[in-house]
């Protein structure tokens, strides 16, 4: 009997020192691997989902107040009127424009730069909305698109860029301008030809 046990001792120290053996072995084996891997950049790595404003309150910001051409104001009017109706923070103020900015708490921005003709009356506006995603370029392009379809005559549409026209003469431009991780819109309302800003 004592041989028995003596055997089933061995046996079983054997057994565990192979399986000791095989674990050290594919441990070094899954450090290798790892060690071949790519560095990840963690920039590019998975992101944190950022909430979005719905689409049709963020219109409603960029539109501003009722009445005027835009966020209150009407072409033709003074520089004095457009700082006095306009309700974003002042960020840019030069002799042919001045521009303002505001940030929604879901870290969208939007920034208005209004153009002034030689006599420091309005002839021009610029809209740029900067969004966290694709998916909220889509949903305020269509939120832009049923209202300006609705105030002013469609002239056309290429891709990207969809077009209408006012009935003082003026182009209305609206164009997905995101490029890589960055995503947006921008809307430019004014003469075609204006060099102060491009449309």
């Amino acid at each position: 009997m004592k041989v028995n046990f003596t055997k089933q001792i061995c046996f079983t120290f054997l057994i565990a020192i192979s399986a000791i053996w095989i674990c050290s072995c594919d441990t070094k084996t899954q450090q290798a691997g790892e060690a071949e891997k790519p560095a990840v950049d963690s920039l590019s790595g998975p992101t944190t989902n950022v909430p979005n404003t719905s689409q049709s309150e963020l219109l409603r910001t960029v539109l501003g107040k009722p009445g005027g051409d835009f966020r209150g104001v009407k072409f033709g009017d003074p520089i004095s009127k457009i700082k006095e109706l306009e309700s974003f923070e002042l960020f840019e103020d030069s002799t042919d424009h001045v521009g303002f900015t505001y940030e929604t708490e879901n870290f969208e921005a939007i920034d208005v730069m209004y153009y002034l003709d030689k006599n420091q009356l309005l002839n021009g506006i610029r809209v740029d909305v900067y969004l966290n995603d694709a998916p909220s370029v889509a949903g305020l392009w269509t939120q832009f698109e049923t209202y300006l379809s609705g105030k002013y005559a469609i002239d056309k549409k290429q891709g990207k860029v969809a077009f209408w026209k006012d009935k003082g003469g003026r182009m209305v431009k609206l164009e997905d301008v995101s490029k890589g991780k960055d995503f947006g819109l921008r809307l430019s309302i004014g003469t075609k030809g204006m060099k102060t800003m491009p449309m």
